[in-house]
Formats: structure tokens, C-alpha cells, sequence
């Protein structure tokens, strides 16, 4: 082939591939700070997981732009399927962090997070605008101090460790109105035994005011005894007592009694909780 040609056609290939967007750099990563270029049309996808039941994931995104103006840096976060959970942007110069949150529920769903790092406003494919930084934190719940979240069904509610009687008390509960909306717990009771609950709001996040918590108090039948709510900021407990009788004849009467503590949080915000039982023997 003539020299002349040879260089046409180069020149040909060069220009269609320019044209082309950027095929996706997908990496795997882990807790802590992660780099990477900036570049128009450039698509980047940090996996997260697997995920654990309840699991919160934390992203911290910022950018840090070459010199210049007109670039844009666009944040999605996504579930294993692509997905959205969260998004957000950055138009040059701006740079202060933003942040993408979700909790996944009991199942868990999601089972893994995706970052979508994407960057537009150059002049052509794969010129570099800058880098981006992305820290990543993790962290597991710990409802009724079980070291994992609380179902989200009756059938594997968890229990509460409360059957002696005394004082125990389970801090760091979390509901989260993303994925994790749900947490039912299940409390034995013995014969001749009563029974002291509270439910106490600690630490409320976000700023939607339609958010409130649902506080649900059930029997065995699942027929609600007591029921409650406490509004975005209030502290207020939800309290609830309830005595077993012994039955003297036949043997039905020395079975424990189950109930069941279901709590629901509405709007997009999150809470953490703690829960207070207090058994003692007779009334």
C-alpha cells in the first residue's frame, strides 16, 4: 500500500475512534480513598461488596479540575442492576464533597453498590479534566445488639434476649427510609410475669418533614395491643406494659407468651433508636 494511503486510512481510524464515547472502567474496591482521572465522555464504575444485611455505604465524591472551564462531573449510585439509588453533580469549579448514602435491608438487598463516575464538558473523547476522589466508608447495624439488622417479616423476627427478669437494654438500633424501612423484633414472656417496654428516639438524620417513626405492639396473633408514632426530631419514648397470667389447670397455662415490637420509619430520613425491657416476676 502507498505511503499516501497508509496515512489517509490512519488518519480515518483515528478520527471514527475519537468520535466513539469511552467504553466503562469497572474495578472492584473496598473502605477507603479512591483516584482516578476525570475525562470527557469517560465512564468509571467502582463495585462495592457483596453487601452485608443492613449494611450502610457512605461516599464521599469530590472533584479536583485541571485548569480551564465547562466540565461537569456526574454521580450515580446504583444496586448490582444499575439501579439508581442516588446521584449528584459537579459543574466546574465547584469541588466541595457531596455525599451518596443507602442501607440495604435484612435480605440483603441490594446485594452490592455501584458507583457511576461520568465526565462531560471537554473538547474531545478522553481529554482529561481533572481527578475525582471517592471515600468510601462502611459500617454494620446492630439491632437489639445482634450485631446485624432486623427482618423485615414476622416469620424471622428477632429476638429479644429479655426472657430473665431485670433491666436489658439494646442501643444503636437504625431504620433507614431507603431499603431498611422495617424492623420487627419478637419478645417471650414467662407465666406470671409483666413486662415493661420503651422505645426511645436518639438521634435523627435527614430533612424531610413528612419523616415519623411507627412504633406497632403486637400479640402472638399478630393483633395490635398499642400503637404509636414519634415525628422528625421528637425524642418522646413509646412505652408499653403487659402482664401473662398463670393459668393453674392443665399444662397451657406455664407456656411463655410471644409479642412482637414492629417499627416502621416513613420519608427520607433515618433514625437510630434504642429499646429498653424491663421484666419482673409477678405484676
Amino acid at each position: 500500500m502507498p505511503c499516501w494511503k497508509f496515512i489517509c486510512l490512519l488518519a480515518i481510524l483515528c478520527g471514527v475512534s475519537a468520535a466513539l464515547p469511552l467504553r466503562a472502567e469497572e474495578r472492584i474496591v473496598g473502605e477507603g480513598e479512591h483516584r482516578g482521572f476525570v475525562t470527557h465522555e469517560g465512564e468509571q464504575v467502582l463495585k462495592i461488596g457483596p453487601v452485608k444485611p443492613g449494611q450502610t455505604i457512605q461516599a464521599q465524591v469530590s472533584p479536583q479540575w485541571n485548569a480551564g472551564k465547562g466540565g461537569r462531573l456526574e454521580w450515580t449510585l446504583t444496586d448490582s442492576s444499575g439501579a439508581r439509588l442516588r446521584a449528584g453533580s459537579h459543574l466546574q469549579p465547584g469541588e466541595e464533597p457531596l455525599l451518596l448514602e443507602w442501607t440495604s435491608n435484612s435480605e440483603p438487598r441490594p446485594d452490592a453498590y455501584r458507583i457511576q463516575i461520568q465526565g462531560k464538558g471537554g473538547s474531545f473523547s478522553g481529554e482529561i479534566l481533572g481527578q475525582y476522589i471517592v471515600q468510601i466508608s462502611l459500617w454494620d447495624q446492630n439491632d437489639g445488639s445482634s450485631g446485624t439488622d432486623a427482618p423485615e417479616t414476622y416469620e424471622k423476627a428477632l429476638e429479644l434476649l429479655a426472657s430473665e427478669p431485670g433491666l436489658h437494654i439494646f442501643n444503636e438500633c437504625f431504620l433507614s427510609g431507603t431499603a431498611d424501612i422495617y424492623d420487627i423484633y419478637k419478645i417471650s414472656l414467662k407465666p406470671n410475669h409483666s413486662l415493661t417496654l420503651k422505645a426511645i428516639p436518639v438521634q435523627w438524620n435527614g430533612a424531610d418533614k413528612r419523616g415519623k417513626v411507627r412504633w406497632d405492639f403486637l400479640n402472638r396473633s399478630l393483633k395490635r395491643m398499642k400503637d404509636g408514632q414519634s415525628s422528625l426530631f421528637e425524642i418522646s419514648p413509646f412505652m408499653v406494659r403487659v402482664f401473662h397470667p398463670q393459668v393453674r389447670s392443665g399444662n397451657t397455662g406455664n407456656k411463655p407468651a410471644m409479642f412482637y415490637f414492629l417499627v416502621k420509619i416513613e420519608g427520607e430520613v433515618s433514625l437510630v433508636y434504642s429499646l429498653q425491657v424491663e421484666v419482673k416476676k409477678g405484676r
